[in-house]
């Protein structure tokens, strides 16, 4: 009698653990499957952030997407896109515009090939062309606070005094705004707040942002909707600029994670890793020189370059871009006094070196911040197989030391090993904005985070990421 008690409250007590141990999703919105979820936008890479003042022809916002929803991105049915025009000189912007709406089946999107980790469907490369974008702004020719210029209005909330007519034309430093609104399946609609949310509030999208600082910041989910393209001039006014034949070496690498402290820095000088050594780019591991050639890309951006190089002992090819500014930078990111200590690099001769007394970077008589650009490298899959599942992908240097306001250094001395730079090194690749690099011993630099993953991330992909520099002189 007594056991048939026990064994009926064991039932009872365990029947009240289950139960009771039942989430409650009231008090928990977790993503659970019997709840409605949403859709949105990863970016997988921008492929530029500048647009040409000289090539407006060529020039355009170009991106691409996963789809990521419950169903893998075969939710997603359509996408807007919106521009607004800021002015540069004033800091005046438009009216919000729609440019161009696109169906998930005009932007291509597939199930990725293999080997891949993704399971969402990824877009082809999405352009929307400048001149599309100025066909529609050229329609704004009516000043939103009905005043000829804007100046007259007192900036009395919900006023839109910042806002006015398009001015018909681009000039150097303006800023082109792009915002995405996507639709689901089910009629549902996802975006951000405009950018005239904060100066025009009137003009604002309030009632329907609806995605959160989640999705749109982080580098997992990276969808920020809103995106800021700079119109600039790309190389001296030359569309030929910075192509033909260039001598390339690997003239530094470092790890970025050891880079931050003190205490990392003496890691790299103390703790010598052999595998730091072999040149990556090079004719073998221990010779970095080798020629390449540049040429504009067919069908591409005029801020972009390609060639073809040799690469962990095969040929890839690499897209880079001549991005004359970038957003949140003064120049290149090395202003003040005294001058920083990787411009000083920069603007020092190669020649003569030694462990002790190591050279610079050799760029150009007359190097200063103010006419430096950024190398810019979209996120790319070299092509070569460090397993049969996975390869070796790279980047843009950014992470461990880069900031919104400047693009950081590398901190090196003439104590660090043989390979690691041996004075203060730029962690971004520049090029001179005044020049058009066609001059016999010009030089310009690439910085790559090589062996990233496939979205970006810096983890150690298939290794250890690390920071690879190369200079490239004209020959």
């Amino acid at each position: 009698m007594n056991k048939n008690i026990l064994y009926t409250f064991g039932v009872f007590l365990a029947a009240a653990c289950i139960f009771s141990c039942e989430p409650n999703k009231e008090l928990y919105p977790l993503p659970y499957d019997d709840r409605p979820s949403s859709s949105y936008l990863r970016v997988y890479k921008i492929n530029s952030n500048v647009w040409d003042l000289d090539n407006l022809n060529a020039s355009g916002f170009e991106a691409v997407y996963e789809s990521v929803d419950k169903n893998f991105g075969a939710d997603l049915d359509k996408a807007e896109f919106f521009a607004t025009h800021r002015s540069g000189a004033t800091g005046f912007i438009t009216r919000e515009i729609l440019v161009k709406t696109l169906t998930a089946a005009d932007m291509g999107f597939a199930k990725v090939a293999e080997p891949t980790v993704s399971d969402y469907l990824r877009s082809a490369p999405i352009k929307i062309t400048a001149n599309e974008v100025l066909a529609v702004l050229t329609t704004l020719t009516t000043d939103p606070d009905g005043v000829p210029n804007g100046t007259t209005c007192n900036g009395i909330f919900p006023k839109v005094c910042p806002a006015v007519a398009f001015p018909g034309t681009l000039a150097a430093g303006d800023r082109i705004i792009i915002r995405i609104k996507i639709y689901d399946k089910q009629g549902r609609a996802f975006t951000v707040n405009n950018p005239q949310i904060t100066a025009s509030p009137s003009l604002g999208n309030t009632n329907e942002a609806n995605i959160t600082s989640n999705l749109t910041g982080g580098q997992f989910y990276n969808s920020p909707m809103l995106y800021t393209m700079i119109v600039r001039r790309t190389a001296n006014g030359n569309p030929n600029a910075y192509t033909g034949t260039y001598r390339m070496a690997q003239v530094g690498r470092w790890a970025p994670d050891l880079a931050t402290t003190t205490a990392n820095l003496q890691i790299m000088r103390t703790y010598k890793q052999a595998w730091m050594r072999p040149f990556l780019f090079g004719n073998s591991t221990t010779d970095s020189t080798q020629t390449v050639t540049l040429s504009l890309v067919p069908n591409g951006l005029p801020t972009q370059r390609q060639l073809t190089c040799k690469y962990r002992g095969q040929d890839i090819t690499m897209i880079i871009n001549l991005e004359a500014e970038v957003l949140g930078v003064t120049g290149a990111g090395y202003p003040g006094t005294p001058t920083p200590a990787a411009l000083v690099t920069m603007q020092t001769a190669t020649l003569p070196s030694t462990p002790t007394a190591p050279g610079g970077l050799g760029f150009p008589a007359g190097t200063t911040n103010a006419n430096l650009g950024s190398v810019f490298v979209s996120l790319a899959n070299t092509g070569v197989n460090c397993t049969s599942g996975r390869s070796f992908y790279q980047m843009t240097a950014g992470a461990a030391v880069i900031t919104a306001g400047a693009p950081g250094t590398f901190l090196g001395d003439n104590l660090m090993p043989p390979g690691i730079p041996r004075r203060a090194f730029p962690n971004r690749g520049h090029y001179r904005t005044d020049r058009d690099g066609l001059t016999v011993g010009d030089v310009f630099t690439i910085s790559v985070d090589d062996d990233v993953d496939e979205y970006g991330r810096r983890n150690g992909y298939c290794n250890w990421y690390t920071r690879v520099y190369l200079s490239l002189t004209k020959l």
